[in-house]
């Protein structure tokens, strides 16, 4: 089971690291200006938030394989429809429907993980997010390979991949259960334990650190590709090798996490993470040349790479028999964060030029760093048969 959910962050991986890498050509082929493609994502990422808020709710009643199916038959259909429009009033509604089938197959998969790791008593997540970022290294590296044929030929490769997935998924595999059970209890004591769990102080921080992380990798995975272009150096090859650089720095990042986190408390490993990416992003602006701009964004990766599935795992563990409305929350606060992303970098651009707008990563790794440190001060108190929440927090630390 562990490698057949190893396979769906992989697909998961490809097919973004693809989509990313296709940014700075399709902003060129279709003539948009930043702030363009900003609002662009930003509406993508808007469906995102009811689809994965949806999806939770199906995970828990129905399990995860019929969404995994659906999700990715959808982010099949709109990539062969992106591939042929060229149009910008028909792309906005094709990337809707492609981030809002993202939406709902990344909580499906982080569902489905969570199960894995209640079941085995393994911390598998950072090693599957890992996973994620390398094959999406990947897939930022093929679709390059696809320019000489046109940048568009890409689309139509990955929507293949993800046919296959979906005939695969129907035919020979079961994924582990992640549907989440009711919780102890019944009549009106067991609805404040509900609502406590699912918005309490300690589960709304680790939304936050989530949220926060992903606001600094959808920044980067977005807009590194356009920035190494348009800023570093005009080579195609140059923006799709620095982009592949940071997903292959998250993905070593997340392999490194897992040893990691045999030996360091897992909020001090996060704050720790924040603090470093700041300076390291600091490095990556003022840069003298390509090389070092890409080594920089190298690091970045690898130090930001831990915090969501460090995150994901913590909040599993305050909620281990909600798992799939608990993982629905979290991943909904880090693509809520992708709706302030786009706009933010795109005005701050137009603005200021994009080299300063990326400077908002470096207030990501102050902010995260500070969350960190909060939910380690939260006071935590033994659990009773009247708060069997309490308590949580103190395991969730390891």
């Amino acid at each position: 089971m562990i490698r057949l959910c190893a396979a769906l962050f992989c697909v998961f991986g490809f097919t973004l690291g693809s989509w990313q890498a296709s940014l700075p050509d399709l902003v060129r082929d279709l003539d948009m200006s930043p702030l363009e493609l900003g609002l662009c994502l930003t509406v993508g990422f808007a469906g995102a938030l009811p689809a994965m808020f949806l999806g939770g709710r199906l995970i828990a009643r129905f399990g995860a394989k019929g969404l995994l199916m659906a999700g990715a038959a959808g982010m099949a259909l709109a990539l062969v429809g992106v591939g042929c429009t060229d149009s910008y009033v028909v792309l906005v509604p094709l990337v809707l429907v492609l981030l809002g089938c993202q939406g709902s197959f990344d909580v499906a998969i982080n569902a489905v993980a969570i199960a894995i790791e209640q079941q085995s008593g393994k911390q598998i997540l950072a090693f599957m997010h890992g996973a994620f970022s390398l094959s999406a290294a990947a897939g930022a590296l093929c679709f390059g390979a696809y320019r000489p044929l046109g940048f568009r030929v890409g689309y139509f490769g990955v929507a293949v991949v993800l046919a296959l997935f979906v005939w695969w998924m129907a035919h020979r595999h079961a994924v582990p259960e992640a549907r989440s059970s009711t919780a102890p209890g019944t009549g009106a004591e067991s609805v404040p334990r509900d609502r406590r769990v699912l918005l309490g102080a300690d589960v709304l921080l680790v939304a936050g650190i989530v949220g926060v992380s992903f606001l600094g990798s959808g920044i980067l995975e977005n807009w590194s590709a356009i920035y190494v272009r348009d800023t570093v150096s005009d080579l195609a090859i140059i923006s799709s090798f620095g982009l592949a650089s940071f997903h292959g720095a998250m993905g070593l990042g997340r392999v490194l996490t897992s040893a990691v986190l045999r030996y360091v408390d897992r909020l001090v490993t996060i704050a720790a993470c924040g603090l470093l990416m700041a300076a390291a992003m600091v490095w990556s602006l003022f840069a003298p040349g390509p090389v070092q701009a890409v080594a920089a964004l190298f690091i970045v990766g690898i130090l930001l790479s831990g915090i969501a599935p460090i995150g994901f795992s913590v909040a599993g563990d305050l909620r281990p028999d909600r798992v799939g409305e608990v993982s629905s929350t979290v991943a909904i606060a880090g693509y809520a964060s992708f709706l302030v992303g786009p706009v933010l970098v795109g005005v701050l651009a137009d603005l200021l030029g994009l080299r300063a707008a990326l400077g908002s990563v470096v207030v990501v790794g102050v902010v995260i760093s500070l969350l960190a440190l909060l939910l380690k001060g939260q006071p935590r108190r033994a659990p009773s048969a009247h708060d069997p929440v309490a308590g949580r927090l103190e395991g969730a630390e390891r």
